[in-house]
């Protein structure tokens, strides 16, 4: 989805009236094809751009001191993503920000994007919008955290993020349950069977 798509989707402060608008609006971020394992981030630099994904899969994820990698989250087409805290305070990075596809990225620096807010009613509506939907999927993702085992999330996934699972490895899932792909594996045969034992009853 290129980004007036997104910015008229729903005609919640966009209409098509404003097309001229946003086309303008767009002509200040920058498009940019990047390959899979790509980083548009690394940890210790300073996140000074806001990345809007028109194509691809991206995922957010930090490196522990014994060098395990930690997903802690999945970044799709029509979505915003950069790293909260450094993008926020101007602060290095504790993340990596890495294209899990072949992705189209779109960008636009922190200064030049708070320029348009002050001048674009609008624009900061619809930007308000977004950073609440982020904070409402930041807040069940922690709730999922830390009230879950690696069973229930996996489940939860599922049903509110099964698109997303059907593109990533068992690799970068397990990093981001917790756990490894030896236990994942089994995670994922318990789920189906419980899935097939669910509709035999249903269908009796």
């Amino acid at each position: 989805m290129n980004i007036i798509e997104k910015a008229l989707q729903g005609n919640k402060f966009f209409t098509k009236k404003d097309l001229l608008l946003i086309e303008k609006l767009a002509s200040f971020l920058f498009s940019k094809k990047i390959k899979k394992k790509d980083l548009l981030l690394r940890a210790g630099e300073v996140n000074t751009k806001m990345f809007y994904v028109q194509k691809g899969l991206l995922r957010v994820y930090y490196i522990r001191e014994d060098g395990k990698e930690v997903n802690t989250w999945f970044v799709k087409e029509g979505q915003f993503v950069y790293a909260c805290h450094s993008f926020h305070y101007q602060i290095p990075s504790e993340e990596y920000i890495e294209a899990l596809e072949d992705s189209i990225i779109m960008s636009i620096k922190k200064d030049t994007w708070l320029m348009l807010l002050r001048n674009n009613h609008k624009l900061a509506l619809f930007t308000v919008n977004e950073l609440m939907t982020n904070i409402a999927e930041f807040s069940a993702q922690a709730e999922m955290l830390r009230m879950m085992n690696a069973e229930e999330k996996y489940a939860f996934l599922k049903t509110h993020k099964g698109d997303i699972l059907e593109r990533i490895s068992q690799k970068h899932l397990a990093a981001y349950l917790g756990t490894d792909t030896a236990y994942l594996s089994k995670i994922i045969s318990n789920y189906k069977s419980n899935e097939e034992l669910k509709n035999r009853k249903k269908a009796v």
